[in-house]
């Protein structure tokens, strides 16, 4: 992220940017948030304009970290060569649960059940 600034008549405001690469494949950058008016931050920092720059800087060094901590994603080291030890639990089947909570919360294990009571016992012609 890195601090942009925007020139008025009268005023400078500062934004923190930053770049990414959108949907088409183009590099293109957005407004990741707005610090505010080179009047109002010289009042509440008592700097001037090289003053507001180095604390704009330091707001985008925060927020760069803040953003990485919270998109960081995982990465797994695999290798090949290393031997598999034995009576050691590699696989774990987890892949019906997901399916487990939708047919508990349709309740289809009463309508089993249900259907399953209503025919015990009796022959059903198809």
């Amino acid at each position: 992220m890195r601090v942009t600034t925007t020139k008025s008549k009268s005023d400078e405001s500062f934004y923190i940017n930053y770049a990414f690469i959108n949907e088409k494949g183009k590099s293109t950058s957005r407004i990741y948030k707005k610090l505010g008016k080179l009047s109002e931050l010289s009042k509440e920092l008592n700097t001037d304009r090289d003053g507001v720059m180095a604390w704009a800087k330091e707001q985008a060094r925060i927020e760069t970290e803040k953003y990485k901590k919270e998109n960081e994603s995982v990465s797994i080291a695999l290798n090949p060569n290393i031997p598999i030890k034995k009576d050691q639990q590699n696989t774990f089947n987890c892949g019906y649960l997901f399916l487990q909570s939708i047919y508990y919360s349709l309740h289809l294990d009463n309508i089993c059940r249900n259907i399953k009571n209503a025919y015990d016992g009796k022959m059903v012609r198809v």
